[in-house]
């Protein structure tokens, strides 16, 4: 069943129906190539003008809710810092791998962070998917870092704003307020702390790393969660973006695949033999 009026023939009007009402609603009307042009050119300002105060801050509130309710912190202290928008919620399963892990990359980057220069620049905000204020209040209090209140009109806002389609999601913001990536969550898996401040310079330097620590590792190995012999590979040479199959965490660039059938799984993964 299509979403739009017509059979989308006509050059002047975008196949993408779904996608244009999902993003815009019914300002995308009348779904035509000029439109979508104003809608992306008004997106772009958006994120010109991007701060951390006019994505977290309302005429009604200037704050977040303390891990530790009750308690509010100042949106104003975090400005100047690294900042982690982590979408997420209580009976998310993804979540419930991925949520312990960033508690400890985020611990080990503050603790760093004061260590080395006595400040801790980097903070993460709950930004709270789920469907009931009890259990928002359950989940917020377990995570070390401020949340948004449930229910909060910034909510629907940042999740267009930002495209965010499924949860867990982490987007990085600099300490301007500007999008450094969407892509938090992967970058966690592949570098945990390793990967603070998400910048394309240290995410450079690790990708080095990571392709000089791959010449020392076997050119396959059978793992004992499959059949099948499971050969190292790279963007350049049959791989990329994927889903590990034995900690069903997302990864890239490096991963030991199965040619015959897909199974693929991260390097640290591997508990097997080399061959």
């Amino acid at each position: 069943m299509h979403a739009l009026p017509g059979d989308f023939s006509d050059d002047e009007t975008s196949k993408e129906g779904v996608e244009l009402i999902y993003r815009y609603g019914a300002q995308a009307f009348p779904f035509t190539k000029e439109r979508l042009k104003e809608l992306e050119m008004k997106d772009q300002e958006k994120r010109d003008r991007q701060t951390l105060s006019n994505l977290l801050m309302n005429h009604d509130r200037d704050y977040l809710l303390s891990h530790s309710m009750p308690g509010q912190v100042p949106i104003a202290s975090l400005i100047g810092k690294t900042i982690g928008l982590y979408f997420c919620a209580e009976g998310c399963s993804p979540g419930q791998i991925f949520t312990p892990k960033l508690i400890s990359v985020y611990k080990k980057v503050k603790e760093a962070l004061f260590e080395n220069m006595g400040i801790e620049d980097f903070e993460i905000v709950f930004i709270s998917t789920d469907h009931d204020q009890t259990t928002f209040d359950s989940y917020s209090k377990s995570l070390p870092w401020p949340a948004l209140p449930f229910g909060d009109p910034n909510i629907k806002n940042l999740t267009k704003h930002f495209d965010v389609r499924g949860v867990p999601s982490l987007v990085i913001l600099g300490p301007d307020g500007k999008t450094i990536t969407k892509q938090g969550r992967n970058l966690i898996n592949l570098y945990q702390e390793n990967a603070y401040p998400f910048t394309e310079a240290k995410l450079g330097v690790l990708e080095k790393q990571m392709d000089e620590e791959a010449e020392s590792l076997p050119r396959s190995v059978f793992h004992k969660g499959h059949r099948h012999e499971l050969t190292l590979v790279s963007e350049g040479t049959g791989g990329g973006p994927f889903v590990c199959c034995n900690c069903c965490e997302q990864g890239s660039v490096w991963a030991y695949q199965c040619l015959e059938c897909g199974f693929e799984i991260h390097p640290r993964c591997v508990d097997g033999i080399a061959t």
